[in-house]
């Protein structure tokens, strides 16, 4: 019987020392937040903010960088391949659960490729047309769409997003016939709204906002189950489709697979308490989201039935992955 180490046991236990030595004093080096979007929209204003916030808590900087282009993907890949140390995270959206949906063939497996840190927000849309259009609310839509031809258009603002998704279930929960129109962008989409080439647009609340505070556009309904304090005269859509089901997009952290339990926990601790800072709760609520507060595992239970939530509507609105 042999009394000593063998070789790989001792070369275990070094890398076992170093492991827990590595994260031990977390964070001891700046923090990246990379954002697949780019700098000035909701999810670069929103990460700016919690990196402000987590730097005052953690005595580390958190530097937000804008890694934009293919739906989220680059950013993805980028924390997909860094160290699980916890100083390099992704702030992830809507599409890095829906790309499982849309795309044959992913670069990374958006749950096992992943730490999930802390959900930030979700967010619901707004349903606008112009302030001269045929109908004040929803029920009218209905009618209108029902009875009339050509059939109601709607600007799609960003194909293959949550807004896309809510064109499709309003198409096939109210009965209504609707001919889509792509934009590459919101703003473009919006535009084509107040001039009267398309009828209506399922909106993100913070970019539709400021029309419809000065009068160019009218808000009909939120997409979400309840008012919202951005747009409180405009109902639920739910009042008027009784079976339609919310989009949510949604926010949150993620770190690369096999983060450290302590690590995530640390992260998930300062993440939470800049959500909680009011400043951080007013925007987010201005802009129709809820700021949400939680754990790791409700945050990966959460990405998990997202996951489910997008291939169900993929395959209730005969989209096929590309």
């Amino acid at each position: 019987m042999n009394r000593f180490p063998t070789r790989r046991a001792v070369l275990g236990a070094v890398l076992a020392v170093a492991a827990a030595a590595s994260h031990a004093a977390f964070p001891n080096k700046p923090i990246r937040l990379i954002v697949g979007a780019s700098a000035g929209g909701t999810t670069d204003t929103l990460a700016r903010e919690v990196a402000e916030d987590m730097t005052k808590t953690l005595g580390q900087p958190v530097i937000v960088e804008n890694k934009a282009g293919a739906g989220g993907n680059i950013a993805a890949m980028e924390v997909q391949r860094a160290p699980a140390d916890g100083h390099t995270l992704l702030v992830a959206f809507t599409s890095h659960t829906m790309n499982a949906s849309l795309s044959k063939k992913l670069p990374y497996d958006p749950i096992a490729d992943f730490t999930p840190v802390a959900l930030l927000a979700k967010v619901s849309s707004v349903l606008v047309t112009r302030t001269d259009a045929p109908y004040r609310d929803v029920r009218e839509v209905i009618a209108k769409g029902k009875a009339g031809k050509p059939a109601l258009s709607f600007a799609i603002g960003g194909t293959g997003s949550s807004l896309h998704m809510d064109t499709y279930e309003f198409e096939k929960s109210a009965g209504v016939p609707v001919t889509q129109v792509p934009f590459k962008g919101t703003s473009p989409a919006l535009a084509d709204v107040l001039a009267g080439h398309v009828d209506l647009m399922f909106a993100p609340v913070n970019g539709a906002r400021p029309l419809i505070q000065s009068g160019k556009l009218r808000a009909l309904a939120v997409a979400g189950p309840k008012r919202i304090a951005a747009f409180p005269d405009a109902a639920p859509i739910t009042e008027a489709v009784a079976g339609y089901t919310t989009n949510y997009g949604w926010f949150g952290i993620l770190g690369p697979a096999r983060l450290p339990a302590d690590v995530t926990r640390a992260l998930n601790a300062a993440i939470n308490k800049a959500m909680q800072q009011p400043k951080v709760k007013a925007r987010l609520e201005g802009d129709g989201s809820t700021p949400e507060v939680g754990t790791p595992e409700q945050f990966a239970t959460f990405l998990a039935g997202d996951i489910k939530h997008w291939a169900s509507q993929a395959k209730a609105f005969g989209i096929q992955p590309e």
